[in-house]
C-alpha cells in the first residue's frame, strides 16, 4: 500500500534512443485516496476560479472540455476570418514545454492565495504538498532507488486528467 507522501516514478520508453533520458516519460503512481482527494480538489479549485471570472476563456489547458486540440481550432478560426476580411496576418510560434514542466511549491501556493485560495482549502494544499517523497524506478536495475524530497509539481501532477 502507498503513503500518500510517497510517489513512486516510473520511467517509460517513448521513442528513440533507450541510452537518452529525454527519450523517456515518468509516470507516477500514488494512492487512490490521494488521487481521489486531488480530483476533489481541483473541481473546487476550478469552479472558484471560473465563477470568479479568474480565468480567461482563451485558456485551454487543464479545462473540462478544452484541449490542444480545441486551441488550435479556435486559434485556425480566428486566423481564417482574418484572412476572409483581407487582414494581413502574422504568427509567431514559442515553444514553452519545458517552461511550465515543473511548478514550484511555493510558487504555486503563493499564486492560490493571490487568487482568493485561503483559510481551510490552502491549509490543506500546504499539507499535502509537504513533506511529500519519491522513488525513481532505474531501468537499467529494475529496482526503486532512494527516496528524494518533492520540492515541485509537474503540471500532470495538478491535473487528474494528466496523470
Amino acid at each position: 500500500m502507498l503513503s500518500v507522501r510517497l510517489r513512486l516514478v516510473y520511467e517509460i520508453h517513448k521513442s528513440g534512443n533507450k541510452n537518452n533520458p529525454a527519450n523517456y516519460r515518468p509516470i507516477s503512481l500514488t494512492s487512490q485516496i490521494c488521487k481521489i482527494m486531488k480530483s476533489l480538489m481541483r473541481d473546487q479549485i476550478v469552479h472558484h476560479l471560473e465563477s470568479n471570472r479568474l480565468i480567461k476563456d482563451s485558456q485551454h489547458g487543464f479545462r473540462k472540455g478544452r484541449s490542444c486540440l480545441t486551441n488550435i481550432l479556435t486559434f485556425l478560426d480566428k486566423v481564417t476570418s482574418y484572412i476572409d476580411s483581407e487582414f494581413d496576418v502574422d504568427v509567431i510560434f514559442l515553444d514553452f514545454a519545458k517552461a511550465f514542466d515543473k511548478v514550484p511549491h511555493q510558487r504555486l501556493l503563493s499564486k492560490l492565495k493571490s487568487h482568493g485560495i485561503s483559510g481551510i482549502v490552502l491549509d490543506w494544499i500546504e499539507n499535502w504538498l509537504s513533506g511529500r517523497v519519491q522513488r525513481v524506478r532505474s531501468r537499467e536495475l529494475n529496482h526503486f532507488g532512494n527516496q528524494s524530497p518533492v520540492e515541485s509539481l509537474r503540471a500532470q501532477d495538478l491535473d487528474q486528467s494528466c496523470s
